[in-house]
């Protein structure tokens, strides 16, 4: 995949992006950051990976008070045949239309926009006038790219547990302070819905909607903030009902002292827990008697670079793979903004 350009030089992309890019041999040959600090710094990172930054990749940037957008400047290189974006949520959608616009095809961050509404928008406008012309507009949600979640998903469609009764989701952890996501100023002060309830909360409705194989059509809920720090939402409980007719529960909060990551699906045969292992999922499957039928971990390895590699492929086929479909992620959004404001129907 050749002719790649960063948009966002944070935590994801020196982290996540840079490892995964490599592997599969693609070339970036541009980075955008606010900052000319942070551009350059990310290059230089991705220079230590051998062949990953072309010999003349450039830096755009825009310092506090610049007059012209290093965006428009970088849209205008012919070298760019598409971009990675990862900015902060509310800028999302704009960068990605201009993007589009500039005839690049754009992987963006998740959570596609910072509301359902803005999201429809951009979809809308996508399908109408950019899709027509062979362009890919695909979102990086990993978690349908994770080997463990997407083997919890063949045991649920392969039968074992049965027609699916219910679903149970807990996701208790503790985002304090001095925390890498947390020091990061527009999540410490956002600018948007529900605050880590939407920035994190869309990756485990997308697990509940991947592995269920159905939509969440209803909510009722409770959100409140518990930790003053954590603005504007910290925790919501909920029920939730899904569209063929299992119900569950679902239980968020970033302001817990007791840590917790499991998620129940309930079938009429027995069950499937899925539950975080280091460097990985686990996944058990019990009998309608409790028995342990089968245990498995399964690695997150490869996660990224099976993502960026359906992207590339999309690029090439000319056809977006559903597992990074911005209606995917426009469904997240629409389920954790009917959880932050009490609930009701899902309406996407």
């Amino acid at each position: 995949m050749d002719g790649i350009a960063l948009i966002g030089a944070g935590i994801y992309p020196r982290e996540a992006y840079l490892p995964a890019l490599h592997t599969i041999k693609a070339t970036i040959v541009a980075v955008y950051s606010r900052s000319q600090k942070s551009a350059t710094e990310l290059i230089e990172a991705g220079k230590k990976f051998d062949g990953l930054c072309s010999a003349d990749i450039k830096d755009y940037y825009d310092e506090e008070g610049a007059e012209q957008s290093g965006i428009t400047k970088l849209l205008q290189d012919p070298a760019i045949k598409a971009v990675i974006i990862a900015i902060p949520t509310p800028q999302q959608p704009s960068v990605a239309q201009q993007c589009l616009a500039a005839g690049k095809h754009v992987l963006m961050e998740k959570p596609i926009t910072k509301d359902v509404a803005s999201a429809r928008s951009l979809i809308n406008e996508y399908e109408k006038t950019y899709l027509p012309k062979g362009l890919i507009l695909s979102v990086a949600e990993q978690f349908r790219f994770d080997p463990g979640l997407e083997r919890a998903r063949s045991i649920v469609a392969g039968g074992k547990i049965g027609t699916l009764q219910a679903v149970h989701a807990r996701i208790w952890q503790a985002i304090q302070p001095g925390n890498k996501w947390y020091e990061t100023p527009w999540r410490k002060h956002p600018a948007y819905q529900g605050g880590f309830l939407l920035d994190g909360g869309v990756h485990f409705v997308a697990l509940m909607r991947l592995i269920s194989r159905d939509e969440i059509v209803e909510t009722k809920s409770f959100a409140k903030q518990m930790w003053e720090h954590l603005p504007p939402l910290d925790t919501v409980h909920a029920a939730i009902r899904f569209e063929k007719g299992a119900m569950g529960t679902f239980s968020l909060t970033f302001a817990s002292s007791k840590q917790e990551y499991e998620y129940v699906f309930i079938g009429e045969k027995g069950n499937l827990t899925v539950s975080g292992a280091a460097g990985g999922t686990k996944l058990v499957v019990e009998d309608a008697k409790t028995k342990v039928a089968e245990t498995e971990i399964v690695s997150a390895d490869g996660t990224y670079t099976d993502l960026f590699s359906s992207f590339g492929e999309s690029i090439k086929q000319g056809k977006g793979d559903a597992r990074g479909a911005a209606r995917q992620a426009l469904a997240d959004v629409a389920v954790v903004e009917s959880l932050c404001s009490g609930g009701g129907t899902v309406n996407i």
